[in-house]
C-alpha cells in the first residue's frame, strides 16, 4: 500500500519542492517528455483524456495549483504526441506526470486504499459519547452529528467523507502552524528561550508554568500565547494576523483561510483563564523585550477563530508530511528543521493531557482542537484532517480518536512501526 517503509529511525524526506530540481536544459527536456510519452503508450494512454482518467484513479487532484498550466491540456481529447505535450506541458509538470505513471506515489493503490479509509471512517462515524464544547457559546451551536474526514497526500492524492467540506473553527489545531512561523522568524533558540518543549501533563488551560516560569511548550495556550507575541511583535495586530493568514494559505495550497468575527468575540469574553495565563507570565517578566501583552493575547484569540475544511487542513498536516512542501503548490513554506521540531511536539505535546497515551497507541504526530478538529500527520505518507464536535473529558474528539486507533490497526503508520518488522 504505501511504496516507502515507514520506520521509527529513517524518518521521513518528503518531495523536494519545485525549486529545488535542477533546471532541464534542452537535451533533457527533450529526454524527460520521450520518457513520458513512453510510459503513456506502456499504459495504453492515448490522448489527454486518458491521461486525466489514469491520475484520477490514482487520486491525483488534477485541480492543484501545481497543474495549472495543464489544465487545458487535461481537459482535452488531444493526442499524446510530442508536439501536443511540449505545448501543454511544462518541464515541472511532465516531471510529475512521469512520477505519476511510474507509479512512485506515496499511496501506491489509491483506490485500495481509499475503500480502506472509508471503513475505518464508518466504525469512527458510530462512536458515541463526548460532549460539544459549551464554554466558548458560539462552539457550543455546533452540530455533534457532523463529522468530516480528508486525506491528502504528499503527492497530492485526495479523498474526502462525510462534512468534509464545513468549514469549521481552528482553535488550538492552529498551534503547530504558529509556533512554527514563530521559529521561521526568530529561530529555535530564541523561541525555546521563553517557551519550553516539554509535556506539561496537565490541561491545556491550566494556570501553571513550568521551573523556569515559561510556558511548558508551544502546544497548550500559556505557550501559544507566547509564539503569537514572537510573531511581529512591533506591528499592528491586523498586519501580524494577515502575516499568519498568509502563511496558512500557503501551507494549504493558496486556498483561502476564513475569520469567524463570532467566535472570535465569543472567545474574548470568555478567556478570564487565558487572560490570567497572560498576566502570569507578564509578572515573571518572560515575554520577549518590546512585547505588549494584550496585543499577543489579540493575536491568539483571532488565529484560534480562523476557519478551514478537513480538505483544507489535511493539506496542511501533508505539507508538514512532505517536509514543509506543500503537495498542491511544490512550495516550500518551512524548513525541514522547523518541520522537525513541530512533529516532535505534536508527537509529545499535540494531544492535552492525553498526549503521552496517544503517543502510545497511535504514534502519530497529531494537533486536536476544542472545537472537534484533529490533524494527524503521517511523515512521508500523508496529511489527514478530521472534524467531529463531541469531545472526551479530556478535550479531545471522540471520533477522531476512534479514527486514529483503527488507522494505525490497519496500515503500518505508527512511527515505531518499522522496528518491528521481520523475525522476532
Amino acid at each position: 500500500m504505501v511504496t516507502r517503509p515507514i520506520s521509527a529511525f529513517s524518518g521521513f524526506a518528503g518531495r523536494r519542492a519545485r525549486f529545488e530540481h535542477d533546471r532541464p536544459d534542452a537535451a533533457t527536456a527533450r529526454e524527460l517528455l520521450a520518457r513520458l510519452l513512453r510510459r503513456a503508450r506502456e499504459e495504453s494512454l492515448v490522448t489527454a483524456a486518458d491521461l486525466r482518467h489514469h491520475l484520477l484513479r490514482a487520486g491525483i487532484d488534477i485541480e492543484m495549483p501545481r497543474l495549472t498550466d495543464a489544465r487545458s491540456f487535461l481537459d482535452s481529447d488531444m493526442a499524446l504526441d510530442t508536439a501536443a505535450i511540449e505545448a501543454g506541458l511544462t518541464p515541472d509538470i511532465s516531471r510529475f506526470l512521469l512520477q505519476i505513471l511510474d507509479g512512485d506515489l506515496a499511496i501506491e493503490n489509491f483506490p485500495v486504499f481509499e475503500n480502506r479509509i472509508a471503513n475505518i471512517y464508518a466504525h469512527a462515524q458510530a462512536a458515541t459519547g463526548g460532549e460539544v464544547a459549551g464554554y466558548i457559546p458560539e462552539l457550543a451551536k455546533q452540530d455533534p452529528d457532523s463529522f468530516g474526514l480528508a486525506v491528502c497526500s504528499i503527492d497530492g492524492q485526495r479523498m474526502a467523507l462525510g462534512d468534509a467540506q464545513t468549514p469549521f473553527c481552528l482553535q488550538s489545531v492552529m498551534k503547530p502552524l504558529n509556533y512554527a512561523l514563530a521559529l521561521a522568524l526568530n529561530g529555535e533558540r530564541f523561541v525555546h528561550h521563553h517557551v519550553g518543549r516539554e509535556p506539561s501533563g496537565l490541561g491545556f488551560n491550566e494556570l501553571t508554568l513550568n521551573h523556569d516560569n515559561r510556558p511548558h511548550n508551544p502546544m497548550i495556550n500559556s505557550g501559544a500565547i507566547m509564539c503569537s507575541a514572537m510573531i511581529r511583535p512591533g506591528r499592528p495586530v491586523a498586519e501580524r494576523f494577515d502575516m499568519l493568514m498568509r502563511f496558512w494559505n500557503s501551507a494549504i495550497g493558496s486556498q483561502a483561510c476564513g475569520f469567524d468575527e463570532a467566535v472570535y468575540r465569543s472567545e474574548q469574553g470568555t478567556a478570564e483563564r487565558n487572560f490570567a495565563l497572560a498576566r502570569l507570565m507578564d509578572s515573571h517578566g518572560v515575554f520577549p523585550e518590546g512585547s505588549i501583552v494584550d496585543r499577543a493575547l489579540d493575536l491568539y484569540f483571532r488565529s484560534c477563530a480562523m476557519t478551514l475544511d478537513c480538505r483544507a487542513l489535511s493539506v496542511a498536516a501533508a505539507t508538514l508530511a512532505n517536509g514543509g512542501v506543500c503537495p498542491l503548490t511544490g512550495h516550500r513554506i518551512a524548513e525541514p528543521a522547523t518541520v522537525r521540531n513541530t512533529l516532535s511536539l505534536m508527537l509529545t505535546c499535540g494531544m492535552y493531557d492525553f498526549s503521552g497515551e496517544f503517543a502510545f497507541v497511535v504514534g502519530l504526530p497529531a494537533k486536536s482542537g476544542v472545537s472537534g478538529g484533529l490533524m494527524l500527520v503521517v511523515p512521508g505518507v500523508c496529511g489527514i484532517g478530521l472534524w467531529s464536535p463531541p469531545l472526551d473529558r479530556l478535550g479531545n474528539p471522540v471520533r477522531g480518536l476512534e479514527f486514529s486507533r483503527r488507522l494505525v490497526e490497519a496500515f503500518p503508520f505508527h512511527i515505531f512501526a518499522g522496528t518491528t518488522d521481520g523475525p522476532a
